[in-house]
C-alpha cells in the first residue's frame, strides 16, 4: 500500500511540474505573438472600431490576443489563442475581393471594388508557433520520460 500511495504522490507532483512549464510557456508565447501582431497598426488610430452600426466592435490585432489554458482531471491538455477575426484574414492575405488559391497564393477575384493596394499573406501566427512549440514538446517530453523512468520501478516487494 505504501507504494501506491508514493506513486500517486510521485504523479501528482508530474502533473504539477507540466502545468507549471505550461503555465510559464503561454505568456510568453501570448507576448511573442502580439509583437508579431504589431506590425499591423496601420488602419486603426483608436484602440477599437465600431462596425455594423454599433454591432460589432472590432479591436486592435495585438490587443485582442488572449490565451487560455485548459485542464483535463488536473492536467494541463489544452493551450488555446484567440484574437480578433481579422487576423485570419491578413495572415492569409484575404477578404475584400481577394481569395487564396491554396497553393500560397492570393487572386483577386473582386471586378468592381476599385484595387488601392495589393494583398499579400502576412504570417504573423504560425512562425511564432512554430518557434516556441518545440520548447513546449521538450520539457513535457522531459518530464513524461521520468514519469517513464520511475514506473519500471513500480514492482510488489
Amino acid at each position: 500500500m505504501v507504494t501506491g500511495i508514493k506513486t500517486a504522490q510521485a504523479g501528482q507532483e508530474l502533473i504539477q511540474k507540466q502545468n507549471a512549464l505550461v503555465l510559464r510557456w503561454t505568456p510568453k508565447v501570448r507576448s511573442a505573438l502580439r509583437g508579431s501582431a504589431r506590425w499591423f497598426s496601420d488602419g486603426k488610430f483608436e484602440s477599437s472600431v465600431i462596425r455594423d452600426g454599433g454591432k460589432q466592435v472590432e479591436r486592435k490585432l495585438a490587443a485582442s490576443i488572449m490565451s487560455k489554458v485548459g485542464k483535463s482531471y488536473g492536467l494541463a491538455n489544452y493551450v488555446g489563442f484567440s484574437f480578433e477575426r481579422h487576423g485570419v484574414f491578413v495572415h492569409k492575405g484575404v477578404g475584400r475581393g481577394y481569395q487564396s488559391n491554396g497553393k500560397g497564393f492570393v487572386i483577386r477575384t473582386a471586378r468592381r471594388i476599385p484595387d488601392p493596394h495589393e494583398r499579400y499573406a502576412v504570417e504573423w501566427f504560425n512562425p511564432v508557433l512554430e518557434k516556441n512549440i518545440p520548447v513546449l514538446a521538450d520539457g513535457i517530453a522531459e518530464i513524461n520520460a521520468d514519469a517513464a523512468v520511475n514506473a519500471t520501478r513500480m514492482k510488489i516487494r
